[in-house]
Parts: C-alpha cells; structure tokens; sequence
C-alpha cells in the first residue's frame, strides 16, 4: 500500500506548468501538439526549489527567449522527492519532449535511464561529478546526455581560507549522506585540505531537521564551516548561516547566491549563468542540429569572490583581509 501512495503522490506532482513562446494560452497541450522545424517541446525536471537550481532553470529560459526559440517549457519540480524524478523522466519521454531538461544529479540520472533507445536528448546542470553519478560514461564519451558540471576545484578555495586567520587547520563540511554529488565533494575537499596541511571533520545528515545538531557536533572541533554543493544544506542555508554567525564560525561556500543568506565569503558559480550556457547547448543541438555525441561536458571557467560585509563585522574580520582580495564586498 505505501508503494501505491508513493505512485499516487508522484502523479500528483506531475501536473504540469506550461510556459509557451509566441503562441496563446488557448494553444493546444504539449500532448496533442506535434513539434515542428521552429517549435520545440522541452521539459524541466528540477529536484526542488532553493536559489541555485532556480537561477539554473530561470537563466536557461530566459536565454532560450533571448535566442529566439519557440520553446513550450513543461516544468515538474520533484519537491526532493527523488522516488518522483523517474516518474518525471519517464512522462516527458511519453509527451515526447524534444529535449528534457534534468537540473541536479537525481533528475539527470532518471532522464538517462528513461531515454535509454529514445534519442531525445538530454540536458544537465548542478551535477558535481556526472561521470562518478554515472549520468555520462564520459565528459567526451557522450551518447545522448550532456550538459554541464558545476564542479569547483577546492584547492584553490581552501588557500584563500587558510588566510582567513592564523591557524586555521581543520575544515568542516555538513552533507547530506544521500547525495553522491556531496560525497564526492567531501572526498576532493579532504585530499586538497591533505596537500594544505589542513584537516576535514563531517557531519553527516539526512534531512534539513539534522543542520542544528550538526552544527552543534562541530562547533567546538573546526576553524571554518565549508559548504559544498548540497542541495539539502542549500535549501536551509539562511539557517546555516544564522546559526554559524550565533556561534561565530567562520563560513565559505562555492555557491555565489550564499552571500546574501550572511555566508562569510563565497568563490563560486553562478547558476543563473550555468543556465544561460545550458540553452546555448540547447540551441547547438535542437536548431543548429549539432550531433550531441560531439557537445562534450562543460563546465563553469569563471568563478565570482563575495564577502558579506555584516557577517565580517560580527566576526571580527576587516577588509584587508588576506583572504578577501579581489572580492566584491556585499550588504545584504
């Protein structure tokens, strides 16, 4: 019986939001409308709702308006249930979607495995690692999925860190146990942190209710609180953040929106841009008909330094800070 309410649920989700291009609220549902040469049919599938994945999805529609495709956009977001993103994948393949859209490892995952023989192609954003996930057998081995990592090597973050002040040594990371995007991370911040002379102690989670108690278990034990891309720990990061600044530890996180929740300083990527670049790829493939097998993996060149000028102050910290150089500094 639970299994038949998971199902129940899942199609509940499923109702669709459809955004069109130029044509009316009357036009006909994406169900009973073939595509042609200059309308496309793409469904977004999105793990939940927290400002990266969001930006990822609004940079990604706002880019295919700005090139001109006739885009009719059906939007699911799974609410981080990852027993409806299968469901997803697998009604956008029965719609026959020209292309699925899968923000976030979970929904990348069930898109490949739905479209499997199919030839839709398939798009990703917010995967740390798809070949690790196994969402591509490799960055340049690309059968009918690509897209984009938003992998952030670490090393170069944790040098700005250990500046931050004398004797900064041990690094924390809270993640979600369930995410392979946020074990992989934990494993590359480790080995950077080895190379630095640096330690890193964890604290594993299951749901948002976890945060607290974890940042309790760390408290006494870390110099700096280093967030990784965790799509749990993002959509409570005001609290992270809040609960840090309380108990005065130091934050840094690779995701650049943070820094208006009162992270301490961010060196990392803008999701709205990852979007913009995603619809570029679109683009390649749906109208310049580009063979996907030849749009290898991409991923962000550029990352944004930001310093939240109240959490500095509260900490204690100034602006010439070592640590802050080339930073843009943000009042929230």
């Amino acid at each position: 019986m639970k299994l038949n309410i998971k199902k129940y649920m899942a199609m509940v989700l499923l109702v669709p939001v459809i955004m069109t291009g130029c044509q009316s609220e009357e036009a006909n549902s994406p169900q009973e409308q073939d595509s042609t040469d200059n309308s496309y049919k793409i469904g977004i599938s999105q793990l939940m709702e927290h400002p990266s994945l969001d930006q990822s999805r609004e940079g990604f529609v706002d880019r295919l308006k700005e090139l001109g495709l006739d885009v009719q956009i059906d939007y699911v977001n799974s609410q981080g249930d990852v027993n409806t993103v299968q469901a997803i994948a697998e009604k956008f393949v029965k719609d026959k979607a020209d292309m699925i859209y899968a923000i976030a490892t979970p929904p990348a995952q069930a898109a490949r495995q739905a479209t499997k023989d199919t030839g839709i192609p398939v798009l990703f954003s917010a995967v740390t690692d798809p070949v690790f996930s196994q969402i591509v057998d490799g960055l340049d081995k690309i059968d009918n999925v690509t897209g984009l990592s938003n992998k952030v090597e670490p090393l170069q973050i944790l040098k700005s860190v250990k500046n931050l002040k004398e004797e900064i040594n041990v690094i924390g990371i809270i993640y979600n146990i369930g995410e392979s995007n946020s074990e992989i991370q934990v494993k590359e911040v480790t080995a950077a942190a080895e190379e630095l002379g640096m330690t890193v102690e964890t604290a594993g989670i299951t749901s948002a209710n976890d945060i607290p108690q974890a940042i309790n278990t760390l408290e006494k034990k870390i110099d700096v609180l280093y967030i990784v891309s965790d799509n749990t720990v993002a959509s409570s990061i005001q609290l992270v953040a809040n609960l840090c600044i309380e108990k005065k530890i130091m934050t840094v996180s690779i995701v650049e929106s943070q820094i208006e929740d009162g992270i301490l300083m961010v060196n990392g990527l803008n999701y709205y841009d990852h979007g913009r670049q995603a619809a570029d790829m679109a683009k390649a493939i749906l109208v310049d008909k580009k063979d996907i097998k030849d749009v290898h993996v991409g991923k962000a060149t550029v990352l944004n330094k930001k310093v939240n000028l109240k959490t500095m102050e509260i900490l204690g910290l100034t602006r010439d800070n070592e640590a802050f150089e080339g930073a843009e500094f943000i009042e929230d």
